[in-house]
């Protein structure tokens, strides 16, 4: 009786000094000092009964610093030790707050600079100081449980975490089967759906081969190269295309131009357009589209000299390009890939007066390029979460 009477005053005597302040600007700050004062002297209360054996005095000093201060990480960490030392180790003594308090020690261990951290962010650790005298105590706690048996998996995790033999449980949670049915799990991946919706920006460069059928197959094949731009909604892609083909026909063509006729085989042309995937399969490195697109295409067929000022000098063949076909990427890294898309343009080059080059063609190409986006990524990174 006269231990709990102590015990509790040791809790009131900070709580009655905060309210006894008048000065409400001040408030704030007593109340993190008092905190402060309160975790320094429940930590060293819960090591002092520790030691000699008296748990159930350590529980009680541990009940008081969370009834005045809130639970915090070093709160959660010594319960769940305790709880296993007592054989009564129980998830319904945590919720979902669990994952933070996994994130945040894990933040603890792994700062270089824990002074610093701790002096800048005091109630996110608990105002228990970073790699302080009960940081260690802790460490000792998990290391001496790990010399007995445990009636769960999770149990072991926890005491292997908590005694820094383990770096990252949350991977640990995310793939091994041993933790399917616990609620830590569960409480993991309800946060890691939570995060925002996976809107993707894709951008990749391309080259490859334009090669016309029909009577436009006296063009001849060319090479072509460009760059593609736009976000990935789900499964659905939806990209802006830029495209040149270049070199030289290797036949001569006739144009009509200012009412006379002339022969050329000069070729230099291009492509604009809207384009849509839709992913039909995804592996985790292969992934397949169908393709379809709409836009501008068309080539110059006369070459205008950089002098030349005349806006009326060249003469271009133009068409409006319909296309379809099937793409493949292959991932090499998490969100980058080399693609490959072969498609179908339907097209009707109109050169009036000249040569009939009205033909389809067909576009073979292969791309560099990548998926992100920022929001998502920090996201799950923050989560420490591995697909």
């Amino acid at each position: 009786m006269v231990k709990t009477l102590f015990i509790s005053l040791i809790f009131l005597f900070p709580a009655i000094f905060a309210w006894s302040q008048t000065n409400s600007d001040t408030l704030k700050a007593e109340v993190s000092s008092d905190c402060e004062m309160v975790a320094y002297n429940s930590t060293r209360l819960i090591i002092k009964y520790y030691k000699i054996q008296d748990y159930d005095s350590a529980l009680l000093v541990l009940n008081d610093w969370q009834t005045a201060c809130g639970i915090s990480e070093p709160i959660t960490r010594t319960r769940i030790l305790l709880s296993i030392n007592d054989h009564a180790f129980d998830e319904n003594i945590y919720d979902s707050t669990i994952v933070d308090d996994v994130l945040n020690y894990m933040q603890r261990m792994e700062s270089k600079t824990p002074d610093d951290l701790y002096e800048n962010y005091k109630a996110y650790f608990g105002f228990v100081p970073i790699r302080s005298e009960y940081d260690y105590f802790t460490q000792s706690l998990a290391d001496t449980l790990l010399s007995r048996g445990f009636d769960t998996p999770l149990e072991l995790l926890f005491c292997q975490f908590y005694a820094n033999l383990v770096a990252n449980p949350v991977k640990a949670i995310q793939t091994d089967t041993l933790y399917m049915n616990t609620n830590f799990r569960s409480f993991y991946f309800r946060r890691v759906s939570n995060c925002p919706a996976p809107t993707l920006v894709n951008f990749n460069l391309f080259a490859g081969t334009w090669i016309p059928t029909g009577n436009a197959s006296v063009l001849g094949i060319h090479p072509i190269i460009g760059m593609q731009g736009g976000v990935k909604l789900n499964k659905t892609t939806f990209n802006l295309t830029l495209a040149f083909k270049f070199i030289n026909s290797p036949n001569d063509y006739a144009i009509l131009k200012d009412g006379v006729t002339d022969t050329t085989n000069y070729f230099f042309g291009g492509y604009i357009g809207a384009d849509i995937e839709r992913e039909i399969y995804k592996g985790k490195k292969n992934e397949f589209n169908l393709l379809a697109g709409i836009g501008y295409d068309g080539f110059q067929s006369l070459k205008i000299d950089n002098t030349n000022t005349d806006p009326n000098a060249g003469h271009s063949i133009s068409s409006l390009n319909a296309n379809f076909g099937i793409g493949y990427r292959y991932f090499y890294k998490k969100n980058s890939y080399i693609g490959l898309q072969a498609k179908y343009n339907i097209l009707n080059y109109n050169n009036i007066g000249g040569t009939n080059l009205i033909g389809d063609c067909f576009t073979i190409t292969i791309a560099i390029g990548g998926l992100v986006n920022g929001k998502i990524k920090n996201c799950l990174y923050e989560l420490r979460y591995t697909e």
